[in-house]
């Protein structure tokens, strides 16, 4: 028993026993590829609009229907004016406008009265002209007819002169009718045919006008009457209440009312953050306890805040149908920026909190390399200086590695005895 523990003892202490080998770090290898980075900044929420409802009637308030914080419907009542007096106004001017309706009414049908009559007159003038024309024109061939027989013997020169006197009178007939015939016409162009021309034309658009001015006299008040119900614009919340009954609004603002089933998360941002957000990029908010997430969209990258700084303001659309985000609220906003490519590693890769230098791993050696980082998306970063390929402790912090040392690249079998510098 002894001579066995002895000769243990003497192969422990052989100075010919293997030397430990480099300790085993995870790496990883540099390559080509894109990165979808993120920008989390925090804001306040903003609502969509703010509205102010005013009043531009010279009526007092009689109700005053919401308060402060009160949730509304657009076209829900806010308040209402007193009306009395623009309610005799209308009922008035619709009087008028009545009365000057009958009147066109009346003016239209005189019209057509008048034109009808012109129209029988000159057709009554035609045909007596018509007339005078067919007897003058029998009248001249009964002429030529004993003309002959005159020649002939066979009648008197008593009974041609008949003749001649009655031809003379029927062609003074056709001149009495075509100038009773030209008469009718000129009374029937100076009245107008219907809505053309002439005197019952103008008589026509003045009775129009008047009926017109009237109905806009009171189409003006039945205005001013509906906007003495005063209604809220939009959905949203009412912010501010500055109306008692009995005042007089004298065209000041009433009501204040915030719009916001939709709301702006507004971010304040650097140069660097602003320049990498696109409009239109994703975005993901979070509020309160971080319990609820709403996905939104920048709508917005609005130039420098004041004049000289550098300060930039990100503008995010967000649906807020429940009303669950309120003005003023803090925010965390995840925005989505423009995807980079390049060269990619792992951040754990990087050796310090500077980000400019790696350990990269060559026959079995780590040793310091420089590289300048573009963009990471919290796992994964796009550095420049570092050819692809590369290998990189993927791990700086757990590898436990320094400038120079020798590492292995190959995972140990996993029941691997430890190495005589392993034990503790």
């Amino acid at each position: 028993m002894a001579a066995g523990w002895v000769g243990c003892s003497n192969a422990s202490a052989d100075p010919k026993s293997k030397p430990s080998p480099a300790p085993y770090v995870p790496t990883a290898v540099a390559q080509q590829g894109t990165i979808r980075p993120t920008l989390q900044i925090a804001g306040v929420i903003a609502p969509f609009r703010q509205v102010g409802v005013a009043a531009n009637l010279s009526e007092p308030i009689t109700q005053v229907l919401v308060q402060e914080g009160d949730r509304v419907r657009a076209g829900q009542v806010l308040a209402r004016l007193l009306t009395d007096d623009l309610q005799a106004q209308l009922a008035s001017s619709e009087r008028v406008v009545a009365e000057d309706v009958a009147r066109y009414g009346q003016t239209t049908y005189q019209t057509n009265a008048v034109t009808a009559q012109d129209v029988a007159a000159v057709n009554s003038a035609q045909a007596a002209l018509h007339q005078a024309e067919v007897n003058l024109a029998g009248a001249q061939t009964d002429l030529r007819r004993y003309l002959g027989l005159l020649s002939q013997g066979y009648l008197p020169q008593q009974t041609v002169d008949q003749q001649r006197t009655t031809v003379a009178g029927d062609a003074a007939a056709v001149q009495s009718a075509r100038a009773a015939l030209n008469q009718a016409i000129a009374n029937a162009r100076a009245n107008g045919s219907g809505y053309d021309a002439g005197e019952q034309q103008q008589q026509l658009a003045e009775a129009k006008s008047a009926a017109d001015a009237a109905e806009a006299s009171a189409e003006q008040l039945r205005r001013q009457i509906a906007r003495a119900t005063i209604t809220a614009p939009v959905d949203g919340v009412i912010d501010a209440v500055n109306a008692n009954p009995g005042e007089y609004p004298s065209g000041r603002q009433l009501f204040t009312e915030e719009q916001i089933d939709r709301v702006y998360a507004i971010l304040p941002a650097s140069t660097t953050q602003a320049l990498d957000v696109r409009i239109g990029a994703p975005a993901i908010v979070t509020a309160g306890n971080g319990q609820r997430h709403d996905t939104g969209s920048v709508t917005a990258v609005l130039d420098q805040i004041q004049p000289g700084t550098t300060n930039f303001t990100i503008k995010v659309l967000v649906p807020n149908a429940d009303s669950h985000l309120r003005a003023g609220m803090p925010v965390t906003a995840r925005v989505d920026e423009q995807p980079v490519t390049g060269v990619t590693i792992p951040v754990a890769a990087f050796v310090d909190d500077s980000r400019s230098s790696v350990y990269v791993v060559s026959n079995g050696v780590a040793r310091t390399h420089t590289v300048s980082e573009l963009k990471d998306d919290g796992k994964t970063a796009v550095v420049t200086g570092l050819p692809a390929g590369s290998v990189v402790v993927a791990d700086v912090s757990a590898a436990n590695v320094g400038n120079g040392d020798r590492v292995s690249v190959t995972s140990p079998p996993p029941n691997a005895s430890p190495g005589p510098d392993s034990s503790p």
